[in-house]
Formats: C-alpha cells, sequence, structure tokens
C-alpha cells in the first residue's frame, strides 16, 4: 500500500510582517465552562449567549460534538483580482443535517465593537463524506440534540487590521488590559 500523494502551497501575504506570528495574552483569572446551543439557535447566537452567561466579552471555544440542521462553509484560495493572497469564496451548504467533528474558534469584540466570531472545523454530511474550513457562524443553525461548547475565558481576542495579510483578525488580549491589540 503506498501512501497517498497530497500537495502542499506556500502563501505569502502581501504585507510586511511587523511582529512574531506568536503572539500571547495572559489572563490572571482563566475560566472554563461547558455550553450548549439550543437546536434552531445559530452558532452565533448560542455562543454570543454562553459567553454573555459566563460575564466574559473575548475568548476561545471548541464545538464538542452535535448536530447542525444548517450548515455552510467558505474555503479560501488564491485569486488574481485580490490584493490579498487569499479570499474566501462563496458558501459551500451541506445538504441536509451535518455532524460537527471537531471545531475551533475565537470569540471577541470586532473592530467596530460588536461581538465577532471566527470558526473554523469538520463536519461530516450524512454519507460520511467530510467537509471543512471556516464556518458561517450566522447561518449555521443547531440540529436535533443541539452543539456542545467548550467555553475559555481569561484572556481572549479583539479584532485589529492586519498589515501583513491585509485582512482585520483577532488578536490576543487579557481581561487585566482590555485595551486593543496594535500591531507595530
Amino acid at each position: 500500500m503506498s501512501a497517498p500523494l497530497i500537495q502542499a502551497r506556500r502563501v505569502r501575504h502581501p504585507g510586511a510582517s511587523r511582529f512574531g506570528r506568536v503572539l500571547t495574552a495572559v489572563g490572571e483569572h482563566s475560566r472554563q465552562a461547558l455550553g450548549f446551543i439550543q437546536p434552531g439557535e445559530t452558532i452565533q447566537g448560542g455562543v454570543e449567549r454562553l459567553f454573555l452567561e459566563m460575564g466574559a466579552t473575548a475568548g476561545g471555544f471548541r464545538l464538542i460534538g452535535g448536530r447542525l440542521a444548517q450548515a455552510y462553509y467558505h474555503v479560501a484560495g488564491p485569486r488574481s483580482d485580490s490584493a490579498r493572497a487569499v479570499e474566501y469564496g462563496a458558501a459551500i451548504v451541506i445538504d441536509g443535517e451535518a455532524l460537527v467533528v471537531a471545531a475551533s474558534g475565537s470569540f471577541g469584540p470586532s473592530v467596530d465593537g460588536k461581538p465577532l466570531l471566527h470558526l473554523h472545523g469538520a463536519l461530516a454530511d450524512a454519507q460520511g463524506q467530510g467537509h471543512g474550513g471556516h464556518l458561517n457562524v450566522e447561518r449555521c443553525i443547531a440540529g436535533v440534540g443541539g452543539v456542545h461548547v467548550h467555553l475559555m475565558a481569561g484572556s481572549g481576542f479583539r479584532q485589529a487590521a492586519d498589515p501583513e495579510t491585509r485582512f482585520s483578525t483577532f488578536f490576543p488580549v487579557s481581561e487585566l488590559n482590555d485595551a486593543p491589540y496594535e500591531p507595530h
């Protein structure tokens, strides 16, 4: 039996890197909780509600099981008409229910201060076919049995412009220092 051939690509972002790619923030009082997104609730609404119940404005989270009644995701690829190295494509819709295999994300304030989730994950459709990418949290809806969530707060994320990728991405912040992260 031979190993499968896997093709890799290297992506170079157009902007200059002005800081290390590994950034950290430390929270003095780390908190964790298990939560549940109700059937019919969007991932966005459910995760926002759960962090609000924790009294947290930022954190990380993982979907640790459940089903989606509606599942939409996006994948990124290069486009010649973009000033960025990659762009997310149109939504890919999974017909019928999808099983949450694994997903992890960031929660925190957007550049305009509104709650923002960024979630990447792996899903399986009713035939067992794998799917994955950037989950559209406003359009993914918890299915029968809901979705279980592991939430982590104490340090979290805030959206800020990233000069290297030319996207607004999440940067770490601590609840002890809630000032927006400004790369320099």
